[in-house]
């Protein structure tokens, strides 16, 4: 038989055992029940206690604002229903209850099966979700919480810590200010309004439509991301493995290890200076501290920019910079690439080997670099081999010793260059002031170019020229350009006017580039110049600022001259005489020598 009691106004305090239906008066209703455990509908009552059976506490239509100790299983019903749990500690079960406050002691509440939507109020330790959805709305006093099985939690004003369960938890998540993995799988989403967190023990975090900001907790961390704006480190070192729909994310700080997956991954680091191992980034963007970047050793394909040391791993590393160019060191990278920016490159000093093109400024480190490239300027690396285009090279103004290759045009720098030619099929060398240049043998046509005679050597010196070995008269080709051209085509027809002539037979009037058919007796090279000066003897037809170009040889090399009759009084002194090349080995003809 059901048994209905109805309690008076003013207020009441009893126990009650076999009742199915309690309705409360006005006035306060404190009801225990007894030991043998029951379901019980109470419909206004304010506080329940139940006894050491199972308690089955059932609420009203109405809805109840209800303190309960000791029931096992509350379920509410179609009203609003709120329940706060009693001071001395509760493990309660729960279903259709709108607002659940804890009391003092640790609480344990486990959401029916049913699915819920519930308003935590403060002081549960401990909440398990059920079998159907769970949505939990944390109020406004801030909560920490151990929690399982919970499909949604909603954080409140208030700061809330969050610990997730050792059982696996696939929840979404939003206002929660910390929150911390349990030791199974943790798949956590965040909602369309976004978040700002701190996570830990997370292996799985993927962002929603709004802005996320997480921040790693200082123990280690092993996560994969997707759809997160920021992610920042913490003290640990963290190893972030990103989503395989590609990623666009803020890398801010802190993160050691960040492995892409297989979509197009866009990372940016913050700018607090960083160190990261990277693999399987296709775009990685630097912040304005100094950032430090490993390649992994699977292959990579990356687009780098404000990047400033950058090393690769095992595998093949192509590495591209972006359009607002780098300034960077770079190491075991084995394709580098430039962008429409200026991009500057020091390669590091353990020794490398790189194909590189549209790199606009690259130097060498302290070890033996090989550099196969395109249009670049260097400086310190060893050896150079040019690739199937045309291939432009301008070196350091710090001087280079370097084997090329393959390479058709090299500008020298304002050092002294030491350039061995070893193969190719014919390069262009704009000498440059007490260069060596070291032509291969071969068919292709070689070529000395002099831009400007006065940036070769002083005027009476007998250092600072051009030491050319291996030029093959005929086939190989001296040319002048700029303000040299200028100098020697006095006329400005564009040829030059050439004569052979013998001591004292040189006309400096009217010839611009004149064969000596004396033999130097002699050094090309001596001490003021004397023994060319001894074979050339006096000039005819001079004025004051004469010139010409004059091809001598000692029977086994060739010098070329710039004379320069100051005074035009036809006889030339040590200062009048600049040295602009010696052609070891080799006897040059007039023909050997054009405008460019």
């Amino acid at each position: 038989m059901n048994d209905l009691i109805t309690l008076g106004s003013t207020g009441n305090t009893l126990v009650v055992l076999g009742i199915e239906t309690l309705l409360g008066g006005a006035g306060t209703d404190i009801v225990t029940i007894g030991t043998a455990g029951g379901t019980l509908l109470a419909l206004g009552i304010e506080t329940l206690v139940g006894g050491v059976g199972v308690d089955v506490i059932l609420t009203g239509s109405a809805g109840s604002t209800l303190t309960v100790s000791g029931a096992d299983f509350v379920i509410g019903n179609a009203g609003t229903d709120v329940l706060t749990l009693g001071s001395a500690g509760n493990t309660t079960t729960i279903r259709n209850i709108e607002t659940l406050i804890g009391g003092a002691g640790s609480d344990l509440a486990i959401l029916g099966d049913t699915g819920n939507r519930l308003t935590l109020g403060v002081g549960i330790e401990i909440l398990v979700g059920g079998a159907g959805q769970d949505i939990v709305t944390i109020g406004t006093g801030g909560t920490t919480l151990l929690t399982r099985g919970v499909e949604t939690l909603i954080g409140g004003v208030g700061a809330d810590v969050i610990t997730l369960g050792d059982t696996p938890n696939i929840v979404t998540v939003t206002g929660i200010d910390t929150l911390t993995g349990g030791a199974n799988t943790d798949i956590v989403f965040t909602a369309s309004t976004g978040v700002t967190m701190t996570a830990s023990g997370v292996e799985v975090l993927v962002g929603g439509a709004g802005s996320d900001v997480v921040t790693l907790g200082d123990t280690a961390n092993t996560i994969t991301v997707r759809g997160i704006d920021t992610l920042s480190g913490g003290a640990g070192s963290d190893l972030m493995f990103l989503g395989d729909t590609g990623v666009t994310m803020r890398a801010e700080s802190r993160v050691e290890i960040v492995v892409g997956g297989a979509g197009n991954d866009i990372v940016s680091l913050g700018d607090g200076g960083n160190t990261v191992l990277l693999r399987g980034i296709e775009t990685l963007t630097g912040g304005t501290g100094n950032d430090a970047i490993t390649l992994g050793d699977t292959p990579n394909t990356v687009t780098v920019t404000g990047v400033e040391t950058l090393t690769g791993g095992a595998s093949t590393d192509i590495v591209l910079t972006g359009s607002a160019g780098v300034t960077m060191t770079a190491a075991g990278v084995e394709f580098l690439i430039g962008g429409t920016g200026s991009d500057v490159v020091t390669l590091g000093a353990a020794g490398n080997t790189v194909i590189t093109r549209g790199i606009d400024t690259m130097i060498g480190g302290a070890g033996s670099d090989l550099v196969i490239l395109g249009d670049v300027l260097l400086r310190g690396i060893e050896t150079l081999t040019g690739g199937t285009g045309n291939d432009v090279i301008t070196l350091g103004d710090t001087g280079v010793t370097m084997s090329v290759s393959g390479i058709e045009t090299l500008i020298g720098g304002a050092g002294t260059d030491a350039i061995t030619v070893t193969g190719g099929s014919g390069i262009r060398f704009q000498a440059g002031t007490g260069d060596s240049l070291s032509l291969a043998s071969g068919s292709g046509t070689d070529t000395v170019v002099y831009s400007s005679f006065t940036d070769i050597s002083a005027l009476g010196a007998n250092t600072g020229f051009v030491s050319v070995s291996n030029f093959q008269s005929g086939t190989d080709k001296v040319q002048l350009t700029g303000t040299a051209r200028t100098a020697a085509d006095k006329n400005g027809d564009a040829s030059l006017s050439t004569a052979s002539a013998a001591t004292n037979g040189v006309n400096i009037g009217s010839n611009e580039l004149v064969s000596l058919t004396s033999v130097v007796s002699g050094s090309l090279t001596d001490a003021s110049l004397a023994s060319f000066r001894s074979a050339l003897g006096t000039l005819t037809n001079s004025s004051a600022g004469a010139s010409t170009l004059v091809l001598a040889n000692n029977g086994t090399s060739s010098g070329l001259y710039q004379v320069v009759d100051t005074n035009g009084d036809g006889q030339v002194a040590a200062t009048e005489v600049r040295l602009l090349g010696v052609y070891n080995g080799t006897v040059l003809s007039l023909s050997d020598i054009n405008l460019g």
